[in-house]
C-alpha cells in the first residue's frame, strides 16, 4: 500500500512505531540524574567523613600537647603536683631493680634546689638524686609521716608518690625548699625581723633582681610601706583574703609568694616572684587560658588550611567537568553540534575512548550530552533537509492551485469568446468542469487551513462521551454509501464490549474516512480493509482502533517519514481525488485527543494503522 506524502508537523514530537506514549509518566528527575545525585552524594560524604576523621584525630593531638602543656605549666609552677606525676609515668626500671628517670625532668628537679627519694617497705633509700647530707637516708614509719605531716620540724616541702608496677610498691619522695622561701629566709636571716624602719642590706637587693622577685614590707593593716626589687605582679595593700589566697594558691595569680609575720611589731615581710614559661612559648603560655587559647587558635588554623586544600581539592576535581561541560552547550548554542576538543580529540575521552577518570563522576552528564550534541546535528540536518524539502512542497502546491485555476481561466475564455455560439448542453459542461475546479480547489484550501489550526492547538475540540464501536460502525457505513468507495472491501470487527472515550465525533470521524480512504484509494482493487476496535492489552486504559489492509505495503524509509510536513507535494493532476494533505490532518486530529498514532508496513504484506484513545474515566453518581 502506498500513502500519499502529505503536511506533517516534523518539529512535533513523533510516535511513530511506538505504543501509547500517554500510558507512562515521566519522573521529574531522570534516571541518569537520580544516579549523578547518589554519586556525588557519595563522593562528598565519603571526603566529609574522611575529613572529618583528620579533624577528630587533629583535635585529639592538639588536646593531648594541651594536656601536656598544662601538665608541663604545673611543673613549672609547683613540680610536687604535676612534675611529679609526669617523673613517675616516665620511670623506667632495669633488670636490677634500679629506676631511670627523664633526663629533662630531673634538670628541673635540680633547677628548683630539690632532690629525689625512692624508698622501700623498710623506709629506706634505695635510690638517690642531688640528696643534700641533712637529709635521712632511711625513715621509721611515725618519723616519715610526722615529716610529710610537718608535724615534726624538717627544712624540706615533702610531696610523697606511691604507685604499684609489675607487682611492687614504689614509693617516691620529692624534698624541696622553694625559692620563694629560700629568699624569704635569707632576707629574714640577714634584714632581721619586719618592723617600721627595716632596711635591706647591701647585696640582697642584686639576689632579688636575679630572682625577678620583689621584696614588699606591709604595716598591720596590709598596706605596703616599702618595695624592694621588681614592682610586677603585686598590690600596695592586701586585705585578709587576698594575702592568703595569693600565699597558698599562688598559681591562680602566675605567682609564687612566700610571708613571714612578725607578732611582735605586727609587720609583715612579702617575698613575690613571678612564673616564667620556658621555651618557644616563653611568656605567651603563661597561664591556662592562653594554653587553650593558643590551642583553639591552632585547631582553627589547621581546620582552615584543611578546608582550604580540600577546597582547591573539590575545584579542581569539579570544576574542570563542569567548565568543559559550560564550554560544550556554548558550542552547541554556536551551532557547533561537537564536544570541544583537547590536545587528543574529545577532552573528556581519553585514548581509548573511555571517559577519563576525573569526568566519571557525571558520566551520565556527559553522556546525555553526547546524545543532545547528536539529536542537535541530526536535528540541523533535518532542517537543512526540510526547508530543501518545504521548498519543493510549495513549489507543488502552487502547482496543484495553478492546475485547476488553468481550466477555470480556458473555460471561461471559451465561455466569453464571441465568435462561438455554445449550445446549452456544451455550457453545462463547461460550467460543470469549472465547479469542479472550484470545490477542488476550495477542499484544498480547507484543508491547509485544518492542518495549520491543528498544529497550533487553534481547532476547538468539543469533547463528549461516545461509544467507540458506535462511532466506528457509523463512519464505516457512511464511508460505503460514498460512490466512489463503492467497491471497498472493509470488515468492522468490534470490541465485545462498550469502550467509550471522550471525542469530538465530527473530527474523529474525519481522520477515520481519511485513513480508510487512502487504505482503499492508494492499493490495488480487491485490497482487503479490516477495522477493529479493542481494549488495549498493555494498557487497560486506552481503547485501540486498528486498520489494516493486505495491501503492497511501504518499505522502512517511507514508514519512517510517513507523518513528516512537506516531505511530498500533493498531486492533483488526477482530478479531486484528494489533496493529499489526508495523513497529515488524521495524525494531527489524534494528538488533539491526546492519543497516540503508529504505523506498520512492510512491502508485498500490508499495512496497520493503529490508534490509541484515552477511556473515558467511569462517572460515579450519587446515592
Amino acid at each position: 500500500m502506498t500513502f500519499r506524502r502529505a503536511e506533517g508537523a516534523a518539529d512535533e514530537e513523533r510516535n511513530v512505531g511506538e505504543g501509547p506514549a500517554l500510558a507512562s509518566v515521566s519522573s521529574p528527575v531522570s534516571d541518569g540524574g537520580k544516579r549523578v545525585i547518589r554519586r556525588l552524594i557519595g563522593h562528598f560524604s565519603l571526603r566529609l567523613i574522611v575529613t572529618g576523621i583528620l579533624l577528630v584525630v587533629l583535635a585529639v593531638l592538639i588536646l593531648y600537647w594541651m594536656q601536656l602543656k598544662l601538665l608541663d605549666l604545673d611543673a613549672g609552677r609547683s613540680f610536687a603536683q604535676a612534675g611529679m606525676l609526669k617523673l613517675i609515668d616516665t620511670m623506667e626500671v632495669d633488670e636490677t631493680g634500679t629506676p631511670h628517670f627523664d633526663e629533662e625532668l630531673l634538670d628541673i628537679v635540680r633547677s628548683e634546689g630539690g632532690w629525689l627519694q625512692m624508698l622501700d617497705g623498710q623506709g629506706r633509700a634505695t635510690y638517690s638524686v642531688y640528696t643534700p647530707e641533712d637529709v635521712p637516708t632511711a625513715y621509721k614509719p611515725g618519723e616519715f609521716e610526722a615529716y610529710w605531716r610537718k608535724k615534726e620540724p624538717f627544712p624540706y616541702d615533702l610531696a610523697v608518690w606511691i604507685r604499684q608496677r609489675g607487682g611492687v610498691t614504689y614509693t617516691l619522695l620529692y624534698g624541696v625548699i622553694p625559692e620563694e622561701k629560700r629568699l624569704l629566709e635569707m632576707i629574714v636571716e640577714k634584714a632581721g625581723a619586719p618592723g617600721p624602719s627595716s632596711m635591706l642590706p647591701a647585696g640582697l637587693e642584686d639576689r632579688l633582681k636575679e630572682a625577678d622577685a620583689a621584696l614588699q614590707l606591709l604595716d598591720p593593716s596590709g598596706r605596703q610601706v616599702a618595695l624592694f626589687g621588681s614592682a610586677g605582679n603585686v598590690l600596695t595593700e592586701y586585705s585578709l583574703q587576698e594575702l592568703a589566697l595569693r600565699s597558698v594558691y599562688g598559681n591562680r595569680y602566675d605567682i609564687k609568694q612566700a610571708t613571714h609575720y612578725d607578732s611582735r611589731t605586727q609587720y609583715t615581710w612579702v617575698v613575690t616572684i613571678p612564673f616564667h614559661e620556658k621555651g618557644i612559648f616563653a611568656g605567651v603560655l603563661k597561664n591556662e587560658i592562653s594554653i587553650m587559647l593558643v590551642a583553639f587558635v591552632g585547631l582553627l588554623l589547621t581546620t582552615l588550611f584543611l578546608f582550604l586544600l580540600l577546597s582547591l581539592w573539590y575545584a579542581n576535581r569539579f570544576g574542570g567537568p563542569v567548565l568543559h561541560m559550560i564550554d560544550w552547550l556554548q558550542q552547541l548554542g554556536q551551532g557547533q553540534f561537537r564536544e570541544p576538543d583537547g590536545l587528543r580529540g574529545p577532552r573528556s575521552l581519553d585514548r581509548k575512548g573511555r571517559l577519563q577518570r576525573r569526568y566519571r563522576l557525571f558520566a551520565d552528564v556527559f553522556l546525555s550530552l553526547r546524545r543532545l550534541t547528536g539529536i542537535l546535528s541530526r536535528n540541523e540536518e533535518m532542517r537543512a533537509k526540510l526547508e530543501q524539502t518545504r521548498e519543493e512542497w510549495i513549489t507543488g502546491v502552487s502547482h496543484d492551485l495553478k492546475t485547476p485555476l488553468t481550466s477555470i481561466k480556458g473555460y471561461s475564455h471559451m465561455l466569453e469568446a464571441p465568435d462561438y455560439g455554445w449550445s446549452t448542453d456544451e455550457i453545462c459542461e463547461f460550467a460543470g468542469v469549472i465547479r469542479e475546479k472550484a470545490q477542488y480547489m476550495e477542499l484544498l484550501i480547507d484543508d491547509l487551513s485544518l492542518t495549520y489550526r491543528l498544529q497550533n492547538e487553534a481547532l476547538p475540540l468539543e469533547l463528549r462521551e461516545t461509544e467507540l464501536n458506535d462511532l466506528t460502525d457509523i463512519v464505516i457505513h457512511r464511508f460505503r454509501t460514498n460512490p466512489r468507495f463503492a467497491g471497498a472491501r472493509i470488515v468492522f470487527r468490534p470490541a465485545p464490549g462498550p469502550l467509550v472515550t471522550r471525542v469530538d465525533e465530527r473530527w474523529l470521524s474525519r481522520a477515520i474516512v481519511n485513513l480508510l480512504a487512502n487504505a482503499v484509494l492508494h492499493n490495488p482493487e480487491g485490497t482487503d480493509v479490516e477495522v477493529s476496535v479493542t481494549r488495549d492489552g498493555e494498557a487497560e486504559s486506552f481503547a485501540r482502533l486498528e486498520i489494516r489492509d493486505n495491501g503492497s505495503g511501504m518499505d522502512e524509509e517511507t514508514v519512517g517519514r510517513l507523518f513528516e510536513r512537506y516531505y511530498r507535494g500533493t498531486n492533483t493532476e488526477g482530478g479531486s481525488d484528494g489533496t493529499g494533505l489526508g495523513m497529515a490532518i488524521a495524525r494531527q486530529i489524534v494528538l488533539a485527543h491526546h492519543g497516540n498514532i503508529r504505523v506498520e508496513s512492510e512491502l508485498g504484506r500490508g499495512t496497520v494503522v493503529t490508534i490509541w484513545l484515552r477511556q473515558a474515566s467511569p462517572q460515579v453518581e450519587a446515592v
